[in-house]
This record gives structure tokens, sequence and C-alpha cells, in this order.
């Protein structure tokens, strides 16, 4: 009866385990909990009817049932989740490796149990516990109940286990495979099987026309074996660990090329930029003075002002005020994103209330200052512009010591995911690689300075406001 029993409860185990894993990696087709109850049931009835039933009539061997246990471990993944044949290779592969390795280290396990249990049994005897046949097969039962219900546990902590590690340290479960990453995560859990088919084939042999097990004949066996099945887990976790790192270095690589990009873009436009400011400014000026100049003349040939004459020139200076920009917060190019981003705001009807000073009495380069307000302020204005009614947003900053913090706040619609590794919020576009690095650039610069960023949630009368404040720490700049 425990030969069934056992097998039974450990395809159970394999059912709930392998729908939990799957789950973290891939995205499902039905949200509801009787599919993933279903999943659990058709996974164990159809390894059930292959490996027990099948089997008894037509016997599989090793190799065969690793083939098979992944090919229906592909199969369920196809029908309950979407497709992404890439991550369902390595789910199979991962899953059905662990299951196979783990079955080793249970084992030896088992017997050390086994072996502790009958110690327990001799003790028994010898104190005359077990004196009537009718104690003895009760004793006898419940060994076999204790042990198979120890053996199971431990299959199911050791496999839970290394699943665990696995989906914990695999965090960019978002990032799609290439084939050759996909290689390079598949091939320890190939050669993990193939050790695992090994050891199956070393541990149990025939002598004489007696089957021999090795851990009888070499108890040292009884140590390599789960020392060996340990290390072959840990080969598979550690490529899954060095996959994610030389993921994380790519994508800060570009990250960085990226920023490095918009900052050189952001000082070729702003000096082009400074010299048309200082253009403006000049013009202004003598724009002033002739507007003075004329209507002076006007009065001083009538005698008398002319009305007509008077608004028109008024209606000149207003077109020069124009010129001016609206912001003045001592530095040009501060000056000039925040003029920039006003006007874009002004275009979409948001209202924007602006408190900015440049700390030029601290040691923070402008360009990355540049680099912050660029990005907070477009991300502010792209969120804000999809508010229905009345829009806002506001920039404020100040400066505590050698601190220097930015706050902007906007309002915003719908919800705002945040992303568990960095703590950012995830990017609503579709094309997450080439946007959504705004706010890690903010954050980039501001660590740049031994600073962070914060970022705080709220909901006021009805109004979402999104709170990014930016802490910078400068040095007093030499008087």
């Amino acid at each position: 009866m425990a030969d069934i029993v056992f097998p039974i409860c450990m395809y159970f185990v394999d059912s709930i385990l392998s729908g939990v894993y799957t789950r973290n990696f891939l995205k499902e087709k039905f949200k509801k909990w009787s599919a993933w109850v279903l999943w659990v049931a058709i996974y164990m009835l159809i390894q059930s009817f292959v490996f027990i039933i099948v089997d008894n009539k037509f016997p599989i061997n090793e190799v065969m049932g690793i083939i098979l246990n992944i090919c229906i471990l592909l199969s369920m993944q196809l029908i309950f989740f979407q497709k992404d044949l890439q991550k369902q290779f390595f789910i199979a592969f991962s899953f059905v490796a662990g299951r196979e390795i783990v079955k080793h280290i249970g084992s030896v396990l088992s017997i050390a149990f086994s072996e502790l249990w009958n110690r327990i049994f001799d003790i028994l005897l010898e104190k005359g516990v077990l004196n009537t046949m009718d104690r003895l097969y009760r004793w006898i039962d419940i060994s076999i109940a204790a042990i198979t219900i120890v053996d199971l546990m431990l299959y199911a902590l050791l496999l839970f286990g290394y699943l665990f590690l696995i989906s914990r340290k695999f965090v960019k479960k978002e990032y799609p495979f290439q084939l050759q990453e996909n290689i390079f995560l598949i091939l320890p859990c190939i050669a993990a099987l193939c050790i695992s088919v090994t050891i199956k084939v070393l541990i149990i042999s025939v002598e004489n026309g007696m089957t021999v097990i090795i851990y009888d004949t070499v108890p040292a066996a009884k140590f390599w074996v789960p020392f060996i099945c340990v290390l072959l887990l840990l080969s598979i976790i550690a490529s899954v660990v060095l996959f994610q790192k030389l993921v994380e270095y790519n994508e800060e690589t570009k990250k960085r090329a990226i920023l490095e990009n918009q900052v050189q873009q952001m000082q070729r436009e702003i000096s082009e930029i400074q010299d048309i400011y200082t253009d403006m400014r000049g013009l202004r000026h003598d724009m002033r003075s002739h507007l003075a100049n004329i209507s002076l003349l006007v009065k001083g040939e009538n005698g008398s002002a002319n009305e007509e004459l008077e608004r028109y020139i008024g209606k000149m200076e207003d077109t020069v005020k124009k010129l001016d920009f609206s912001y003045k917060t001592g530095n040009p190019i501060t000056d000039i994103i925040i003029h920039q981003k006003g006007q874009e705001a002004e275009k979409k009807q948001i209202w924007i209330e602006v408190d900015f000073t440049y700390p030029s009495k601290l040691l923070i380069d402008v360009y990355d200052i540049a680099v912050i307000l660029n990005n907070a302020l477009e991300n502010a204005i792209e969120a804000c512009g999809k508010v229905d009614g009345q829009k806002r947003m506001r920039l404020h900053s100040y400066v505590k010591g050698s601190l220097f913090f930015i706050e902007i706040e906007n309002d915003f619609c719908g919800a705002v995911v945040m992303e568990e590794e960095s703590g950012l919020p995830v990017s609503s576009k579709k094309n997450k690689k080439l946007h959504g690095i705004g706010i890690s650039n903010i954050q980039r610069c501001a660590k740049k300075y031994m600073g962070d960023i914060d970022i705080v949630i709220s909901e006021t009368e009805g109004r979402k406001k999104f709170n990014l404040t930016v802490m910078m720490n400068g040095k007093p700049a030499a008087s």
C-alpha cells in the first residue's frame, strides 16, 4: 500500500510546487483559484497515470521518465499560461532537475531516519514492550506511516527550498530571454539530470542474482551522494544569480550610456540656447530704449500724447516682455529648462507653480540639476496631461546646510506600480526598455552627490498626487 500512497503523495507535492513555481515566471491565462486547483488535479492525475499505471505494463527507464516529466510540465504550461517558450523551457528543466536531485538527497536522509527508527524498535524489543504479535504489527504499521510522512516532508521541504531560492534570486522575471541566455541557464540543469541518472545506475546493482545497494557496500556514499547533489543544486542557483548580475550590469551600462548621451545633448542644446538668450537680452534692452525714445519724440513733436500711438507702443512693450523668461532661478540653464517646460505645461492647460532657486553656493554641477529638472518635469507634465479637469503641478527647491532639495508634485490618474527590486515606479509605456528610465536617471544623479530620491503617493479630496523629492549633498563652494 505504501508503495502506491507515497508516489501519489509525492506527485501531489510536485503538482502544488510546480504550479507555484511556474506562476512566479509566467502570466496566467485564467486568474482564478479554480484554475490553480485544476492545475494541481490534472498534473497529479497525469503523473499517477503515466508513472504508476503505464509504468507497470510498460516499464519506463530513467531517461524516458525525465523526458516525460519535462513534456508534461511544458504541456501544462501551454494550457494554463501565456506562451513564452524560452522561460517555459527554463522552468521545466530547472524544476525536473531539482526534483530528481532532491530525491537522491531525500533517500539518504530517509535511510538515516530509518536506521534511527530501527534503533528505537530494538530498544522496545529489549524492554519487552513489543511482546505480542498484535503490538508488533501495530508498530510496523506506525513505522511505515512515520517513515512515509518523514520522507514526504523531507522531499517537500528540500524541493520547496530549492525552488524558493531560484524564484527569489531570479529578480528580473519580466526580462525576455534570448536563445543563448536560455542555453546558459539550462545547461547546468541538463548536467544535473545526467549525473542524477548516473547516480541511480550506480546506487543499485545486481551481484550473484541479488540486489545490492551502494550505501551498504560503500558507507562513504551516504556522505558523497548528497554532497554532490547539493553542489548540483547550488550550481543551478549560481547560474541564475550570475545571469541576473549580467542582466543588471547590461541594463546599468545602457542606462549610463543613455544618461551620458542625454547630458551631452542637453549641453549642446543649452549652449545654443544660451547664445540666443544672450542675444535676446541685448535685443530686449535695445528695444526698450528705442520704444522710450520713440515715445519721447512723439510727445516732443506734438506737445501731447497720442492715445492710439500710446496703445500701439504699449502693445509693443508687451511683446518685448514675452521675450523675458518667466522664471529667474539664478542660472540661465535652469531658467531655460523651467521656461521651456512651463510653456509645455501651459499648452496642456496645466497650472504650474514654481519656487526654484539654483544653489550657487553649493558644488553641484548645473548639468546634473538640469537632468533632474528635465526628466522630473517631463514626467510630471505627461502624468498631469492624462488628468481630467483641473491639472496642477508644483516645483519647489530649498537648501539646508550643504543639502539641496528639489520637490516636484503633480496630479495623476490611474495606479502607480512599484518595482520590488528598485522601489521605483514601473513605466506604463509599452516599450519599457526605451522608456521608464527618467526616474532612475534622476536617482543616479542624486547618488552622485551622496543623495537619493523619495516618492510619496497621496490622495486628498479625490485628487491623486505624486510627490518626488530629490536630495543632493554638495559641499559649500568657496566664497
